[in-house]
């Protein structure tokens, strides 16, 4: 009976998400392995290359419901560039420039060869927890009727590395528009528009970007961080990738509080 039940069951993702979620779930499969499938370049950028790709250009058109801000053309494919534009709570433009651009290339076959993350966002998502997320994915439980992939917290490896400060946040995303106090810290919020030729917006919203930052009020290093882009949403509790020892001296700081 199992054979009959599982091709039942991938009739009805098919019918009911489309095969882009099921090449969605296959980047997840390839996620379990991630060294079998994936290879991370750091430098002042974040490469992560796709060893075997599976998504489509379009996927991306599909799920994101909008135009890159342009497309470049290669010998051999093309590469998608997506700007989000740094705005202030009044929508203006920071006159810094302090933007976020996003760079997809494509192989012949129009499959997602390359993922780029330019480095202010790396201000906020370093290197080493960026690629620990990533790997994390893999051991997801996937939520079809919410379209969420959420990750326990003891699935997460832990990292020895240092944890961003305010100070290094603000040299590379620049200026908060928003700052206040909240329950969970010193929260930090940035505002982007994203700069495309296409959008399916009904509600007037997707254009624009969130990232939330929280910050513990006494070391000033990064708590959390969520973000919002063209209705996809990301969430990293740092916290939850720290050693024993460096939590312990998290949670002695909020009590001294």
């Amino acid at each position: 009976m199992r054979l009959p039940l599982r091709y039942f069951l991938l009739a009805t993702m098919l019918t009911l998400f489309g095969c882009v979620w099921l090449r969605l779930l296959e980047v997840k499969n390839q996620l379990e392995d991630f060294d079998d499938h994936f290879k991370v370049v750091s430098t002042d950028h974040f490469l992560l290359e796709f060893l075997h790709p599976v998504l489509y250009a379009d996927d991306f058109r599909e799920l994101t419901r909008m135009e890159p801000t342009r497309i470049e053309a290669l010998p051999k494919g093309s590469r998608w560039h997506v700007l989000f534009e740094k705005i202030d709570m009044n929508g203006k433009r920071d006159p810094d420039h302090r933007d976020l651009e996003f760079v997809l290339s494509f192989n012949s076959k129009s499959r997602l060869e390359v993922w780029d993350f330019p480095p202010p966002f790396l201000a906020a998502a370093p290197p080493q927890f960026l690629e620990a997320s990533l790997r994390s994915l893999g051991k997801g439980e996937i939520f079809q009727d919410q379209r969420q992939l959420k990750v326990d917290p003891k699935d997460l490896p832990q990292i020895g590395a240092e944890l961003p400060n305010q100070a290094r946040v603000k040299e590379g995303l620049g200026q908060p528009a928003l700052e206040l106090d909240h329950e969970d810290g010193r929260l930090w919020v940035y505002r982007y528009r994203v700069n495309t030729p296409h959008i399916e917006d009904d509600e007037g919203n997707r254009r624009i970007a969130l990232a939330r930052l929280w910050f513990d009020p006494a070391t000033q290093t990064l708590r959390k961080f969520a973000g919002k882009f063209i209705g996809l949403k990301l969430s990293i509790d740092y916290r939850n990738f720290l050693p024993a020892k460096h939590a312990t001296r998290a949670d002695a700081a909020d009590d001294d509080e």
